[in-house]
């Protein structure tokens, strides 16, 4: 089982060519953004409050979904 941060997982998204990977651009773009967070909630409540991305949070939940899914590989 990983060991990963979800923004490490977001760097394994980038260039896709759909919404989560329009997503990882943001996070990547965004040099606030909580690095080493793992949590569900914090990472949720960080993009809900604090940051100005244009995505649905209904992707950043699929998102994170996939990252759980990720960890386990």
């Amino acid at each position: 089982m990983k060991d990963h941060s979800f923004y490490q997982f977001v760097l394994t998204v980038r260039g896709r060519n759909d919404e989560k990977g329009r997503l990882a651009e943001e996070i990547f773009d965004d040099l606030s953004f909580p690095k080493h967070e793992k949590d569900f909630h914090s990472l949720s409540d960080y993009i809900e409050t604090q940051s100005t991305f244009t995505i649905s949070m209904s992707v950043f939940d699929d998102l994170y979904e996939e990252y759980t899914e990720w960890l386990k590989f």
